[in-house]
């Protein structure tokens, strides 16, 4: 699977807007990055648009991390589902501004 990062290419544009800049560590629950096909899919549904692949992309970081149980060790407790939650809003807030077409996305957390 390719990861490139280059701010020259519509790729690198919505790497850079979504975090995911650095190779090996991504932006993905198991801290993998998206590949350049899975990016060029969001860039290929949202008609080369670099603002409405973010918003795709974000609405599979939701999903993503949906799925991602809650931890709670000892006094210490991490609430992932927050995370699924976090990247939801970000979608919504650039399919707002900039349109396209949403993918739907379920916020459940399995324990």
């Amino acid at each position: 699977m390719t990861y490139t990062y280059s701010l020259t290419t519509n790729r690198g544009k919505v790497r850079l807007e979504i975090g995911d800049e650095v190779e090996n560590t991504g932006v993905k629950p198991d801290g993998s990055n998206f590949t350049d096909a899975e990016l060029q899919v969001f860039l290929d549904r949202e008609s080369d648009s670099v603002m409405r692949a973010t918003a795709c992309a974000c609405e599979a970081l939701a999903r993503h991390w949906s799925i991602v149980a809650n931890l709670t060790v000892g006094p210490r407790k991490e609430d992932l589902s927050n995370v699924a939650k976090a990247w939801g809003e970000r979608a919504g807030e650039l399919r707002r501004q900039y349109g396209g077409n949403a993918v739907a996305y379920t916020a459940g957390v399995m324990r």
